[in-house]
Parts: C-alpha cells; sequence; structure tokens
C-alpha cells in the first residue's frame, strides 16, 4: 500500500478547514451530555491535536471535527496514533461514516468504529461495525472488546484494514479482531455488510449516554490527544 493522506498533527498550531469540519450543538444521539462547541479552549494544540472536554456548572462541553465532503476513502489501512482520557464518563471515538449513503440513512450505510474506549472501563477497547441487520439499537452487531493494559496512560495506535470482505482491527502493530463478511451466517448483502462505498472520518468526546455511563462531574478537564493520522492505499 502507498501513503496517501498523513496528518501530523504535532507539527500544526490550528485546524486545517480545507480538511476539517467541526460540528456544533447541543442535541447528539444516545442521550450523552455534552455540548460539542467550536471553541480554542475545546480544540487546541500541543504537540498534537487535543480534544478537551470542560465544565461549567452543569454544562459540558466538547468538540466533535469530520472529514465530510473534504476527505473520505474505500478500502486501504488507517493508523491513528492516540491517547485516550482516564475520567468516569468520558466516551472518546475514531470511526467513519458514508460520504453519500448509498444505501439509506443510518445504519443502512453502515458505520465503522476504528476504536472507542469508555473511562469507566479504563483498559477495555471497543471494536464495532453497525449495520442495518447489526447494530446496537437491536442489541445484534459486529462488536468485540480487547483488554489493552495502560489504555489510558500511554499513546497508542490503533489500526483498521478494511478490505471488500474483512475488516482487521489492530493496536501497536499487533491484530486483536477481524471481521468478515458473511460470517458465521450473516448476512452478506449491503444490509449486513454495506462497507461498498467511500467513508469519511470522525473524531469525538462525548461525554456520558449509552455507552459513557455514569459520569464524574468532578473530574473535568479531559484531553483526547491524536497526535498522527496515516492512510494507505
Amino acid at each position: 500500500m502507498k501513503l496517501i493522506k498523513h496528518i501530523d498533527f504535532t507539527k500544526m498550531t490550528g485546524l486545517d478547514s480545507t480538511l476539517w469540519n467541526v460540528d456544533v450543538g447541543e442535541k447528539w444521539h444516545n442521550n450523552e451530555k455534552q455540548h460539542y462547541v467550536n471553541d480554542p479552549e475545546n480544540i487546541l494544540f500541543d504537540n498534537g491535536l487535543i480534544i478537551r472536554a470542560t465544565r461549567q456548572g452543569k454544562t459540558i462541553r466538547s468538540a466533535r471535527i469530520n472529514t465530510k465532503g473534504k476527505f473520505s476513502f474505500q478500502y486501504g489501512r488507517i493508523e491513528i496514533v492516540a491517547k485516550v482520557p482516564s475520567g468516569k464518563g468520558t466516551w472518546p471515538a475514531l470511526w467513519m461514516m458514508p460520504e453519500e449513503s448509498r444505501h439509506g440513512r443510518w445504519p443502512k450505510s453502515g458505520e465503522i468504529d476504528i476504536m472507542e474506549h469508555v473511562g469507566n472501563e479504563p483498559n477495555k477497547l471497543y471494536t464495532c461495525l453497525h449495520t442495518e441487520k447489526y447494530n446496537h439499537r437491536l442489541k445484534e452487531q459486529y462488536d468485540r472488546t480487547v483488554t489493552i493494559d495502560g489504555m489510558v496512560s500511554d499513546f497508542h495506535t490503533y489500526a483498521l484494514t478494511w478490505e471488500k470482505n474483512r475488516i482487521t482491527y489492530a493496536v501497536d502493530g499487533k491484530t486483536v479482531t477481524t471481521y468478515e463478511r458473511g460470517e458465521n451466517g450473516r448476512d452478506a448483502t449491503h444490509q449486513g455488510w454495506p462497507f461498498d462505498q467511500p467513508f469519511y472520518l470522525i473524531i469525538n468526546l462525548a461525554i456520558g449516554g449509552t455507552l459513557g455511563g455514569e459520569v464524574d462531574m468532578e473530574c473535568f478537564p479531559q484531553d483526547f490527544v491524536i497526535r498522527d493520522i496515516k492512510v494507505y492505499q
């Protein structure tokens, strides 16, 4: 594979608006508690991109950015060097959504989660795929967890290799999960495997909600730090 995109946040002092969009709003899915804002207090740079969750009274502010309409890819490998926060209730994620949603709105066109973590389970990595037939609302999805010692204390390289009929997850160069199209008798059509179109990247730090769980309101600020992203095809 050849390197087609390299985003080195350690060399940046601001977000590249030709590549990234910033989501803003108070209401989000999964009963999350954060307000997403476009504010230098919550999107900042110090040897990497820092997405910082802060609290003002009862209001929690955080950030979510994406590359929709600016960068997407289909098949290949993505590697992201990141360090997750440790506060209870934090829910950082590196994930991808379809650029055009050719099969319909979520979950029909799929979702690829590269990495999810929750502060209430500090050494657990979530690796999930969502499709029309297999998603968390149906309590049936491609969903495995992996124990990563020191996940909150160190930077790790979270990688995903996306092939036509297979998606493989790795951490620090070691394969941890592989999903196969049609595995275990699952639907191999787009209803069960809609990963046949370009996807764009999303980075966010959610708080609370159905996966984030109980929030320690005294733990803020909390930082999700991303140093480097490489995409190969």
